[in-house]
């Protein structure tokens, strides 16, 4: 049995770890403790902390995108190249920055997981002027998000009940929130008969990836959230979202900015299908026709959405149309999908031919019993 030490970013470790380890995790705590952790002071102090519990011995370290200065046998997950740091801004960045970043280059850094082929494709791109690239490059590699499956068969599609949408996610606007009011909206008034769940804590505006600042923006989209065909739910137990992922048709999720997209393989988990967008890890989770279905965005060459604008530029009246319209398009877009599914003559055998191929992406891909042995593995060898 291996002790391991778990840190860094908190909420990609979940579903990055083995689920039933026969290890022993010891999660680490900020330093210090409240809301001012160091890193908040500047961010690479936290790779230098001792952590606490330090009375704690062990013989591996598992971190989450952050890099970490030890002599133990240690592996990074990331979710995007923005753990690795660049850009100084003075003299002492300009020092500290490399010598953490050639950490990755040690023997005793043994992987580093990237948890999607974006996730690579995004570091890959971010190393490829370092001295120690090639370094890197043998040490990453790619292991998705596990979750445990909780059905072992497809879903049957009931014609005689309403088609049913699920969206989740804190970040109304970013993830969708807005495009599944107006496509519950645009149902109604064509009488079809859809209902759409939003699990979401309404975040929105300034602060949030991609979104307009001023929420005011927002207001005539939030009061949809009082439509008949809505059911809107603050927050629920982690068990009654997993119900009402079973009880839905499809996942809903045309996110504008989404580093993978956890929610969509939850779903999958208990056979749901997807619609989502094709921006960053998305079109490895869904394969149109398949498992789901793709509306499709313009991309940059870094597969994010093309027209996302930052700085003073998110604050103009030309970014708001910008946003709106895609809004909109992606709305229209998306009930285009759902007429043609509804309109099938087969939709019955489609559908379950969907919700198959959900599964088996979960199965195949995200299945929590067989990271677990993965992991197990890796860190036992690191120990020895």
């Amino acid at each position: 049995m291996v002790k391991v030490i778990i840190t860094g970013t908190q909420h990609i470790s979940t579903p990055n770890l083995p689920r039933n380890s026969r290890h022993t995790f010891i999660k680490t705590k900020n330093f210090p403790t409240g809301r001012y952790p160091i890193e908040k002071l500047w961010k690479p102090l936290s790779s230098f902390i001792p952590w606490q519990p330090i009375w704690n011995s062990y013989e591996v370290i598992h971190s989450f995108n952050r890099i970490i200065y030890t002599n133990k046998p240690w592996f990074l997950t990331v979710e995007d190249h923005l753990s690795l740091y660049s850009n100084p801004k003075n003299q002492l960045e300009s020092t500290v920055y490399p010598i953490l970043n050639n950490r990755l280059a040690l023997d005793n850094c043994k992987k580093i997981i990237a948890m999607s082929n974006f996730a690579k494709f995004r570091i890959t791109q971010k190393i490829k002027n370092w001295d120690i690239a090639e370094k890197i490059q043998q040490k990453l590699t790619v292991i998705h998000p596990n979750f445990p499956i909780r059905v072992n068969h497809a879903k049957i599609y009931d014609e005689k009940q309403p088609l049913q949408l699920i969206f989740i996610g804190h970040h109304l606007a970013r993830k969708g929130g807005i495009v599944a009011l107006r496509v519950a909206k645009k149902a109604k008034a064509l009488n079809l008969n859809i209902k759409i769940n939003i699990i979401s804590g309404l975040g929105i505006g300034a602060g949030k990836p991609t979104d307009f600042p001023d929420i005011k923006k927002y207001a005539e989209d939030l009061k949809l959230l009082d439509l008949d065909n809505v059911n809107y739910y603050k927050s629920l137990p982690n068990q009654q979202v997993i119900d009402l992922l079973s009880k839905s048709h499809f996942q809903f999720m045309p996110t504008l900015q989404d580093s993978y997209g956890f929610s969509i393989v939850e779903g999958f988990s208990v056979a749901t299908p997807a619609i989502t967008t094709n921006i960053c890890a998305l079109p490895e989770l869904i394969t149109p026709g398949e498992n789901g279905f793709l509306l499709e965005l313009p991309l940059n060459e870094s597969r994010e959405w093309k027209n996302w604008l930052h700085g003073e530029k998110l604050q103009t009246e030309e970014y708001w149309e910008i946003l709106n319209g895609t809004y909109e398009y992606l709305a229209e877009a998306a009930l285009d999908q759902i007429i043609k599914f509804l309109d099938r003559s087969d939709k019955r055998e489609h559908y379950e031919y969907l919700s198959a191929g959900a599964l088996a992406q979960a199965q195949n891909v995200n299945n929590a019993e067989k990271q677990n042995e993965l992991f197990d593995l890796l860190y036992t060898a690191a120990a020895n």
